[in-house]
């Protein structure tokens, strides 16, 4: 469900994870993709633009869940030693 959001609306993303930097810089990215989208004689800037977003969206994304695993990944490898030490 969030690579959709991701895809379609990477500012919802932001907003949903309070990253409030990462929303403005995305929205305006994805401001501009709409707006070079709506002169149909721009389409392939805002496609760009558009790519650009979507990029940033899906950088941030897969950071968190990479960090998100080695956190879990650290915290079983302490229970282990734990378990060794004993």
């Amino acid at each position: 469900m969030m690579y959709l959001c991701i895809i379609f609306a990477p500012p919802v993303y932001f907003l949903a994870r309070k990253k409030w930097g990462g929303f403005i810089l995305n929205s305006i990215l994805y401001g501009m993709a709409v707006l070079f989208a709506a002169t149909i004689v721009l389409f392939i800037v805002g496609v760009v633009f558009w790519a650009l977003a979507v990029g940033h969206a899906g950088f941030t994304y897969k950071r968190e869940m990479l960090e998100r695993h080695a956190e879990l990944m650290a915290t079983k490898m302490a229970e282990k030693m734990k378990e060794y030490q004993k």
